[in-house]
């Protein structure tokens, strides 16, 4: 097989192909046979058809799709030869066949960029640092006590920290209800503000009781249609007095009074469990209180190493790309964000509405570039150090995926091997040692941030 190459664009590659006949009319002649012993013809036995007559009746027909298959063939043998990396579909022209003669084409593609990365140590980057403070952890103490509260009906007026269980709807300016603004079985909790005191919803549910109707008023600030329609009506664990919905900087936003009929179906007492070994001791494999902590501290620290580690991997991809500027193909962009569309439409899939494919291009194309960036100049910086994946690493990864999903690493190992995944986390963990290598190679500042643990 000859074939020439040609740059035809910065990363666009032209390969020009010309299959010996030999090979074209072998294939052909193969394809002539096996039709011939599928085909049912009047006056001949099936499987005994001559190949004269096949290629009499249906030489045309089968021709146009062998050339089709060894034009693809051909084409990805070529490819091969000539270490071509392609990133796009192959764009085919200039077919020229006949039978007897040899096969020759065009097979225009975009090609993966040879980047080379010439600044990417002594990077100078932050790396976010999150204190565990021992308020943190009894925060999350304090959350667990409220998720494992009981409700119990009683036959009184409702109080603070209690639980109305009601239909809720929205009225208008006239007192009529909001087509589609109605809920049923709401569980609204009233709830004390930073300062003890009922908070605007609360205060002006206290007292009602099963049975009852009350019109109530809230302010928060105007939503747009937008808002509303994925704003759903849960009161359960929420003050509509401090609702969010936008940012609008420094920026005061503009407030709105809604009216809302609350029809009390039933007023619950709450019991918070005591914080104690009990606690412990249902939360998991605990035999006291202090072991629960420290189980939590350990885990909110490795949360917040972990947030830290993405965090400077950012940071680093923001260095590398403002130190090593490049170009890269169009074609590559759109196929990031095809998966990006697949990914979408797959997380939606059970939605009933539909899906702007072009708006989720529009908005994601920054992202699209960042990520192939982000993916060429780690891959560079991993040829250029030698970075390997080893079976050790692989094994140590599935252990650590194995004691996750409490299962064994050998039938991990089979379940990841017919999925074909097996590729992508070596693909992962060689990213990780990458990063690893970038980091212990940067000029890294720790920047302690106060917020962290409150997740």
């Amino acid at each position: 097989m000859n074939v020439q190459v040609t740059e035809s664009g910065t990363w666009r590659r032209t390969l020009e192909i010309e299959a010996p006949a030999e090979d074209v009319d072998k294939r052909l002649n193969d394809a002539y046979r096996k039709y011939s012993k599928t085909l049912n013809l009047p006056g001949f036995r099936k499987g005994k058809i001559p190949l004269t007559v096949v290629k009499r009746q249906f030489g045309k027909a089968i021709q146009g799709e062998v050339v089709q298959e060894m034009v693809q063939e051909f084409y990805r043998e070529a490819s091969e030869a000539e270490g071509i990396q392609p990133v796009s579909q192959a764009d085919i022209e200039d077919i020229d066949f006949e039978e007897g003669q040899p096969l020759v084409f065009k097979a225009s593609v975009d090609v993966r960029p040879e980047i080379e990365v010439e600044k990417y140590k002594d990077l100078k980057v932050t790396r976010p640092v999150f204190p565990i403070e021992d308020d943190h952890v009894e925060g999350r103490l304090k959350y667990m006590q409220e998720q494992n509260a009981t409700e119990q009906m009683v036959e009184r007026a409702a109080e603070l920290e209690d639980v109305v269980f009601a239909d809720v709807e929205e009225l208008d300016e006239s007192g009529e209800s909001v087509p589609d603004r109605k809920s049923e079985d709401q569980s609204i909790r009233l709830f004390k503000g930073e300062d003890d005191k009922p908070t605007e919803l609360a205060e002006q549910l206290m007292g009602i009781s099963a049975g009852e109707t009350r019109e109530i008023q809230i302010t928060r600030p105007v939503q747009d249609d937008h808002d509303h329609d994925h704003e759903g009506h849960d009161h359960g664990d929420e003050d509509h007095e401090g609702h969010e919905g936008h940012d609008h900087g420094d920026e005061e936003p503009e407030e709105e009074t809604i009216t809302f009929r609350v029809v009390a179906k039933e007023v619950r007492e709450r019991n918070v469990p005591k914080l104690d070994d009990e606690l412990a001791k249902d939360a998991g494999d605990f035999e006291t209180l202090d072991d629960l902590r420290a189980r939590i501290r350990e885990e909110m620290q490795t949360q917040s190493e972990g947030f830290a580690r993405q965090r400077v991997e950012e940071n680093l991809i923001d260095a590398l790309i403002e130190e090593n500027p490049f170009e890269i193909p169009d074609s590559m962009v759109e196929t990031y964000l095809d998966s990006m569309v697949e990914s979408y439409k797959r997380e939606h899939q059970d939605h009933d509405h539909d899906i702007d494919e072009g708006a989720i291009r529009e908005e994601g194309r920054d992202q699209a570039v960042r990520g192939v960036m982000r993916f060429l100049l780690i891959d560079a910086i991993a040829d250029a150090e030698n970075i390997e994946v080893t079976d050790e690493d692989v094994d140590e990864h599935l252990e650590d995926m194995a004691k996750q999903y409490n299962m064994e690493s050998v039938r991990l190992r089979q379940i990841l091997g017919r999925s074909e995944q097996l590729d992508q986390i070596q693909s992962d963990i060689k990213t990780q040692k990458t990063f690893g290598f970038l980091i212990d190679n940067a000029n890294v500042e720790d920047v302690e941030e106060v917020e962290a643990g409150d997740e």
